[in-house]
C-alpha cells in the first residue's frame, strides 16, 4: 500500500508541475496505440468523428463526444473511414478524481463498473462551455496557479456524466468486425457484393446500418476507401494513372476521375503532380 501511495502521489506530482493543462491533438496518426494508465483520463472531442476502442468493445466517437477512461482501462483510438478527429484530454489523478467523487456524493463504482467507459454527447452551449473550462488555463504561466485552476474545472466536468443522459454510441459487434476487415484492400477493391459477403446481410439492412451508424451509404463508404488508396498508389507508385482507377476497383475511369476530382480537388494526374513524390524520368503517367 505505500509504494501504491508513493505512486499516486508522484503522478499527481508531475500533474500538479505540468500546470494541468490538458492536451490537444489533431488526428488519430496523433494519438496513442492501445495502452492503459494508473490515472482517469477525461477527453472532449469538439469536431470530427472517429471510432474508439476500449476493452475490446467499440464507441463511435462525433463531435461532443465526452468520455471518461478509467485506470486499467484499454484504449486507442481508429479512423472512421476517411474521416479524422480533434481531441482535447486531460488526467486527473486517482487522489483527485476520488476527492471529486466524494465531493459531488457519488459512489466511485457509478463511474467504475460500466463495461465500456462512460460516455455522454455534449451539444450547443454545454460543448463550448466544456470546451472553454478544458482550454481556458492555457494562458496561465504558473504551473500551480494553473494546475490549481484546472482543480476547480473538474467537478463541473465530471458532473456531467451526472447531469446528462447516458450515451454508448457503440457500433455493433459486428459492424466493428466487418470494418476492420474493410481495411484491407483485398475487401475494398471487390467492391458492394463482396462486401455483402463477408457481412452475411441483405443489402437493405447493411444499407440502413451503415446510414445510422455511420451517416454514409456502404458504397460511399468503400468509394471513400478505394479513393484513399487511390491517392496512396499515385503518391508511391509509378503506375499509369489509367491503371490506378482500375486496380482500385473502379471499371469506369471517366467514373473514377469524377469521384477523385470531388475529393481531392484535382484530376488524378494534377494531384500526383503537385504532391507525389519525384518519379522516375521515364514514368508514363
Amino acid at each position: 500500500m505505500a509504494d501504491e501511495a508513493v505512486l499516486l502521489r508522484q503522478t499527481e506530482d508531475a500533474m500538479r508541475q505540468a500546470g494541468g493543462k490538458a492536451l490537444c491533438q489533431r488526428g488519430v496518426h496523433s494519438t496513442y496505440r492501445l495502452h492503459t494508465h494508473d490515472f482517469y483520463e477525461l477527453f472532449l472531442v469538439p469536431q470530427g468523428s472517429a471510432v474508439h476502442v476500449v476493452n475490446g468493445q467499440t464507441q463511435l466517437l462525433t463531435e461532443g463526444s465526452l468520455v471518461l477512461i478509467r485506470p486499467a482501462d484499454e484504449h486507442k483510438y481508429e479512423f472512421l473511414n476517411n474521416s479524422d478527429f480533434e481531441i482535447i484530454n486531460i488526467g486527473i489523478p486517482l487522489p483527485v478524481f476520488l476527492r471529486l467523487c466524494q465531493y459531488l456524493d457519488v459512489d466511485r463504482s457509478l463511474f467504475d463498473e460500466p463495461a465500456v467507459s462512460p460516455l455522454r454527447v455534449l451539444s450547443g452551449g454545454v460543448l463550448r462551455d466544456a470546451q472553454k473550462k478544458l482550454l481556458e488555463n492555457q494562458s496561465i504561466p504558473d504551473p500551480e496557479v494553473s494546475y490549481r485552476h484546472m482543480l476547480s474545472v473538474f467537478p463541473y466536468l465530471v458532473g456531467l456524466f451526472l447531469a446528462m443522459p447516458e450515451e454508448t454510441n457503440r457500433l455493433p459487434s459486428w459492424l466493428a468486425a466487418l470494418l476492420d476487415q474493410m481495411d484491407r484492400p483485398e475487401h475494398f477493391i471487390p467492391g458492394l457484393p463482396h462486401m455483402l459477403d463477408l457481412a452475411n446481410l441483405s443489402q437493405e439492412h447493411l444499407t440502413r446500418s451503415f446510414r445510422r451508424y455511420l451517416g454514409v451509404t456502404p458504397t460511399a463508404f468503400i468509394n471513400a476507401k478505394r479513393l484513399g488508396y487511390a491517392a496512396e498508389l499515385l503518391l508511391n507508385q509509378d503506375l499509369p494513372v489509367i491503371e490506378v482507377g482500375a486496380q482500385c476497383g473502379f471499371n469506369s475511369q471517366s467514373h473514377f476521375y469524377r469521384l477523385f476530382t470531388l475529393r481531392y480537388g484535382c484530376p488524378p494526374k494534377a494531384f500526383r503532380a503537385a504532391f507525389g513524390e519525384a518519379l522516375p524520368a521515364d514514368s508514363i503517367i
